[in-house]
This record gives C-alpha cells, sequence and structure tokens, in this order.
C-alpha cells in the first residue's frame, strides 16, 4: 500500500511540475530562408511550407494540409501538455530536423500526466499493486502458500 502511496505521489508530483509549465502548439508559415534551411536537413524532394512546434518536445515540417492536420487535433488530445494553439507567420526554429516519432513521444509524455490528474486511475492501479498472482491446481496440491 505505501508502495502505491509513494507512486501515485511521484506522479502528482511529476503532473503539478508539468502543469505549471504547459506550452503552445505552434504553427508556424515559414519563410523562404526558413524552407531552404528545413530542405537542406530533411531532403529535397519533401514539399515544406509550415511547421508545427511542439514547445521543447519537436517539431514536424511539411505542407500546410500536413501540419495543419496535427494542430487541429493535439490540442484537444493533449492538454496536459499544450496550453493553446497559436498560428504565426515569423517564429524563430532553432532546430529544423523533423521530430522521429513524435506523437509517440507525446504520448509518453501525457499518459503519466493524465493518470496523475485522474483519481480513477490512481485506484486502478493501487487495485493492480494489491492483487495477489494466482496459483495453480499443483502448486495448492503440492503444499505452495
Amino acid at each position: 500500500m505505501a508502495k502505491v502511496l509513494l507512486k501515485n505521489h511521484r506522479l502528482s508530483q511529476r503532473y503539478e511540475k508539468t502543469t505549471k509549465m504547459k506550452y503552445n502548439l505552434t504553427l508556424v508559415t515559414l519563410n523562404e530562408s526558413q524552407i531552404e534551411k528545413a530542405k537542406e536537413i530533411n531532403g529535397r524532394r519533401k514539399t515544406i511550407t509550415h511547421a508545427l512546434i511542439c514547445g521543447p518536445h519537436g517539431q514536424i515540417f511539411g505542407t500546410e494540409t500536413y501540419c495543419r492536420k496535427y494542430y487541429s487535433v493535439w490540442c484537444k488530445i493533449f492538454p496536459y501538455i499544450f496550453d493553446k494553439s497559436i498560428e504565426v507567420c515569423e517564429h524563430e526554429i532553432s532546430n529544423y530536423e523533423t521530430t522521429f516519432n513524435l506523437v509517440n513521444k507525446l504520448i509518453e509524455i501525457h499518459d503519466p500526466l493524465e493518470k496523475a490528474a485522474n483519481p480513477v486511475w490512481q485506484e486502478i492501479e493501487s487495485i493492480r499493486e494489491n492483487k495477489k498472482p494466482k496459483k495453480g491446481f499443483i502448486s495448492r496440491l503440492f503444499g505452495g502458500k
């Protein structure tokens, strides 16, 4: 029981730290020099006009429709990571490489925050921790505890 409380306490501490630090989901219309830099790194053949910046977690580069597809949904799907979504024409970008597996990275960050904020998940975790492993017939037959 103490182990579960400690685990939930760590989750809630992590939740408190990160909820204070929500980030903006930013859709950026790139200028010509930014498009050239992004094409240099991500490949010349790729059509790049926009970027979607996900705070310190990463970014994706692509066409407007490609970026807007994620932009319209991620703020609703990941409310514990993103405070609001904004569109800008100019934004300083430090890394022009598309973040590999960004969706999975955001899911890994968001799920513990969601579990820490939801008391139902905490109850489910405590029930899982308290369950005893089932013993088979042979084990019970020959005196297993």
